[in-house]
């Protein structure tokens, strides 16, 4: 029994084989974002850390499932390729800590969460219609379950290569799952 991130592992590599042009996300850089901040001060992450720990701190663990596959905005015009996640809280929780960084003066996000893990941004139309083949035949995919027991500030550096996270704090959830 393969895991979710090896799953998603799996599937990348089949979807690299159609050769379209597009940067794909390294597995160590699987994540869900529940709120992209921009450029911070180094003196903002204490703040922002507590805000969060405030935000989640009857927060339970979360049981999530990761199924389907599909492109934002649209399978004609990709920009960025990703696994849809599913799970009872997801949004609850989105809501929690968009609210809580709120509070901070970071602006509340303008459309509605929607939970995914990124596996690839694409960089141009070149060979989309070989990888967007392959791709119908996992538009339902279910990669598994999976548990959100932690919310981590990262630092995102973009490199050559691709995005490198360091973790600035982690915030542990509640250990009782909610029902």
């Amino acid at each position: 029994d393969l895991s979710v991130g090896e799953e998603m592992t799996k599937v990348q590599s089949v979807l690299q084989k159609t050769k379209g042009d597009i940067r794909w996300v390294k597995p160590r850089g699987f994540h869900l974002t529940f709120k992209f901040l921009g450029d911070i001060e180094q003196a903002q992450v204490a703040p922002i850390l507590q805000a969060l720990r405030q935000a989640v701190k009857t927060q339970p663990q979360l049981r999530v499932r990761t199924q389907g596959l599909g492109p934002f905005p649209t399978l004609k015009r990709p920009r960025v390729f990703w696994a849809r996640l599913n799970g009872e809280g997801l949004k609850e929780l989105a809501a929690k800590i968009d609210a809580a960084l709120a509070s901070l003066g970071f602006p509340s996000e303008g459309r509605a969460f929607r939970p995914h893990i990124t596996l690839g941004r694409v960089r141009s139309l070149n060979g989309w219609d070989r990888t967007l083949k392959q791709v119908k035949e996992y538009l339902q995919y279910d990669f598994g379950e999976s548990r959100i027991d932690t919310v981590t500030l990262y630092q995102s550096d973009l490199q050559p290569s691709g995005a490198v996270y360091t973790p600035l704090g982690v915030i542990s959830l509640n250990a009782i799952e909610s029902a």
